[in-house]
């Protein structure tokens, strides 16, 4: 079995076991099935989506493994690029999809983040001057030896917008399309850099590792 018939066969079998939840979600109320998961934004399914989804995906899953039983991995790269450019040619914004659920129940709250610690400077003392010397000088003197204050430096002006944020973009949504589909961390990288007009390899790990939190988050996947 090649690596891309058992990536989809995985895949396949993380969306049966999401269909079966659904099948049995189908009996709760609904606010109870808001709360059996951490559902993204999205329209319940039916009766008939989740009995079509588990009819297709079963027929798919035959169809894997009669394409592996005679050798031919072209079958499953197939079906993984069909998947990954209906995602990012095809697809639109829509609410009506049957969002992925895992067998453990709603995903655990993770805590906040902690503030950055305080940092304090240690202020040097100045040396004071002797009482008798103090009371000897005369605020004439005092005055022409103060140091005038310096003017603040004005604001640095707001680095203005360039393409890279629209690279940035483009590539941070690659990235949480990949990996809501179950592509691993390591993988998406070279992946995303195979793609048309899109940074080099190296530029888009940077970009990955720099915003690896929000596409995880985003993809609603907890991290490895």
């Amino acid at each position: 079995m090649g690596a891309a018939d058992e990536r989809v066969t995985q895949l396949l079998e993380r969306w049966l076991a999401s269909v079966e939840l659904h099948a049995r979600y189908l009996a709760l109320d609904d606010a109870a099935y808001a709360r059996a998961q951490d559902w993204p934004k999205h329209q319940r399914p039916t009766r008939w989506v989740v009995e079509l989804a588990r009819t297709r995906l079963l027929e798919i899953r035959r169809l894997l493994a009669d394409h592996q039983a005679r050798g031919d991995a072209g079958f499953a790269e197939a079906l993984e690029l069909m998947a990954f450019l209906t995602n990012l040619l095809g697809s639109e914004h829509v609410e009506r999809f049957i969002p992925l659920a895992q067998a453990a129940g709603p995903a655990s709250e993770t805590s906040a983040p902690r503030p950055p610690a305080k940092t304090t400077t240690a202020r040097r003392a100045e040396p004071r001057a002797p009482a008798a010397t103090r009371a000897s000088r005369s605020p004439g003197t005092a005055r022409r030896q103060a140091t005038p204050a310096q003017s603040p430096a004005p604001p640095r002006p707001e680095p203005a917008r360039t393409a890279n944020d629209k690279v940035t973009a483009t590539v941070i949504a690659d990235a949480v399309r990949l990996v809501s589909w179950g592509r691993e961390w390591p993988q998406i990288a070279g992946l995303i850099a195979r793609l048309a007009n899109r940074p080099p390899e190296a530029e888009v790990w940077k970009i990955l590792r720099t915003h690896r939190a929000q596409i995880e988050a985003t993809a609603r996947r907890p991290r490895d």
